[in-house]
């Protein structure tokens, strides 16, 4: 199932999110389709590929920086058939 994750972190954590990210993988069992980064800065957006196994593993390692805002998305127009294919 797609889920869009958007990722939002204080200000005082910039440097944190920013050295943890450079070393740290996704968790085997999602995949990202889409990954945008805020250019008003601290918040990213993703669209994964999952389960809710998945979730909970892609947020275990941000759970004290980050704030969580999940939910479950269902593509349409262009983006479905690039989807499709």
């Amino acid at each position: 199932m797609l889920f869009m994750m958007i990722c939002t972190w204080d200000p005082q954590d910039e440097r944190e999110v920013r050295t943890r990210r450079a070393t740290w993988e996704w968790p085997p069992d999602v995949k990202v389709i889409y990954e945008f980064y805020d250019l008003q800065g601290l918040r990213t957006i993703y669209v994964v590929d999952t389960d809710a196994k998945g979730l909970i593993a892609a947020r275990a390692a941000w759970i004290d920086l980050l704030q969580f805002e999940t939910f479950p998305v269902y593509p349409i127009g262009e983006t479905k058939a690039r989807l499709s294919g």
